[in-house]
């Protein structure tokens, strides 16, 4: 188990959002999860041909117009972007930045999981059909890093810029490593982003889970300071690394250990779906240490995969900032590490 020093200042989040099924902007997730009303769901089409099964997922609705900065980047690129981006202008603005952020060293890292899946498809459905007319335009956009770059130079990101690649907790890396920089001063702040488009792909393989698992898209966005206004990253527990069921069990245990000396009035962001196969194992371990109060996102947002810990935290942020009461995440991962999290109300 990983856990900050006990004598190292919680850091502090004082800028985030959220895009997700729920709609864009922070406030949105937060209310969609309070009303506990199901979101839609839309088909996922297969290109050139159909499945012999359901396959549906929950997008993030049109973007409203004048949310992104002009910028002939965004033409082009990719829906992750566009998700990141929404997330970043949302969390930027909340931090007091300007666009260009100006007086302060900021950094960026995007973690993501599938990447610019939709682009990598078309591309290569291209090269495979007919190779010579195969769009250059497209291939650029098919690198993990594509976003990141374009996030970058949209926004005016002077700092460090990285990408992360892992499973649905990927974002606590992200995070560790944000606060890497910030104790070293290389930066001044740092822009932290989690994000994942939809493809009917990816909603595919989520349905080699469960059946009934919905696949989602999203992204959310912090920015992290030394100090500042805003909750309080106070803990950051993992990871709890696991190979097969047996190890999954004693990651979790631990996971939970790690974070069951929060106050009693804490909210509990879990990592629960609806589906009793793929929720027991929590729900077995949490039984008689969870607070009152236990929310799931994911029965209403859907497995938004490399967004899905992102998501869980900007709730987590926002029962901070709107209900003044501290949160708990318990990401349990999938294949790797568990993660967990405790953000309290500002000071």
């Amino acid at each position: 188990m990983i856990v900050p020093s006990e004598n190292a200042p919680p850091t502090a989040i004082i800028g985030a959002g959220a895009a997700s099924p729920a709609g864009w902007g922070i406030q949105s997730l937060l209310a969609a999860i309070q009303s506990g009303e199901e979101l839609p769901s839309t088909p996922s089409e297969r290109p050139g041909g159909d499945r012999p099964w359901a396959c549906s997922a929950r997008r993030v609705p049109p973007l409203p117009a004048g949310l992104l900065p002009r910028s002939p980047r965004l033409r082009r690129s990719s829906n992750i972007t566009k998700l990141a981006m929404g997330a970043a202008v949302e969390a930027l603005a909340d931090a007091g930045h300007t666009q260009p952020p100006q007086g302060a060293r900021l950094g960026l890292i995007l973690c993501v999981m599938n990447g610019c899946v939709d682009f990598t498809g078309r591309f290569f459905n291209e090269v495979l059909d007919t190779p010579t007319l195969a769009s250059p335009i497209l291939f650029p956009e098919t690198v993990f890093n594509a976003p990141a770059s374009h996030v970058a130079q949209c926004l005016g990101i002077d700092g460090p810029v990285s990408t992360l690649i892992g499973e649905p907790t990927n974002l606590a890396e992200g995070l560790r490593m944000a606060t890497t920089w910030l104790d070293a001063e290389l930066i001044d702040q740092c822009l932290v982003i989690a994000a994942e488009e939809h493809n009917w792909l990816s909603s595919e393989a989520v349905g080699y889970y469960h059946c009934d698992l919905i696949a989602s898209e999203g992204a959310a966005a912090f920015v992290l300071a030394p100090t500042g206004r805003g909750p309080r990253l106070s803990s950051l527990t993992g990871p709890f690394p696991f190979i097969g069921p047996s190890e999954r069990s004693t990651a979790l245990q631990e996971l939970v250990a790690s974070l069951s000396t929060s106050p009693p009035n804490a909210v509990l962001i879990d990592g629960r779906c609806g589906i009793p196969s793929l929720d027991q194992l929590e729900f077995d371990t949490w039984a008689g240490r969870s607070p009152d109060q236990v929310w799931s996102p994911k029965k209403l947002l859907g497995e938004s995969m490399g967004a899905s810990m992102g998501l869980q935290l900007a709730l987590a942020v926002e029962v901070a900032r709107s209900l003044a009461r501290p949160a708990l995440v318990s990401s349990p991962g999938y294949n790797a590490a568990a993660y967990g999290a405790i953000v309290s109300p500002a000071s």
